[in-house]
């Protein structure tokens, strides 16, 4: 048995060796797509994203770095003047993020990656007497793919945590 998983990485290495992969060392692309709010509403989020690929981590994968910009037009519900209120009032959240790239096996057309990003969230005030801040720090960390139709068009998807949307999806460009 110890052979057969020694002859199974070794079959693994040597086919990504010589193997072409959607994401390398120079490639970019960039996202634009919509997310599913896990708070603050169910009005979906408008993201775009965009990562480089700068550090070759041996046969295994890539490492890149990018940045996020997100926009959600949410709902917040307070008590103010002895009555309950919603407003509509936008949040915007940007910030960068790094994402590491598994290529193990050989693919053309898909991608895969998990990351980690940090930036800054900017909010609408809910209402005049609100005496919190309007700029909060924000992290997040999440897992994603891409398949792509072409070498510069195809699909996104990835789900995560810390953002405003805990599944983001849409079209990704390769440049």
């Amino acid at each position: 048995m110890k052979k057969f998983y020694l002859i199974l990485i070794g079959i693994l290495f040597s086919v990504t060796m010589h193997s072409q992969h959607v994401f390398n060392k120079g490639s970019i692309f960039l996202n634009l797509g919509a997310g599913m709010p896990y708070n603050y509403g169910f009005i979906p989020t408008i993201n775009f994203s965009g990562e480089i690929g700068v550090i070759p981590t041996g046969n295994i994968g890539i490492v890149s770095f990018g940045g996020l910009t997100e926009l959600q037009f949410a709902d917040y519900d307070y008590y103010y003047n002895n009555s309950n209120h919603t407003d509509m009032k936008p949040y915007f959240i940007i910030g960068p993020r790094a994402s590491w790239h598994l290529q193990v096996f050989e693919s053309s057309q898909w991608d895969v990656y998990a990351g980690v990003g940090f930036g800054m969230a900017f909010r609408g005030q809910p209402y005049d007497g609100y005496y919190g801040s309007n700029i909060t720090g924000y992290g997040e960390g999440f897992v994603g793919g891409r398949m792509m139709f072409s070498e510069s068009f195809g699909l996104f998807a990835e789900t995560g945590w810390g953002s405003r949307s805990f599944v983001k999806f849409g079209v990704t460009f390769g440049m």
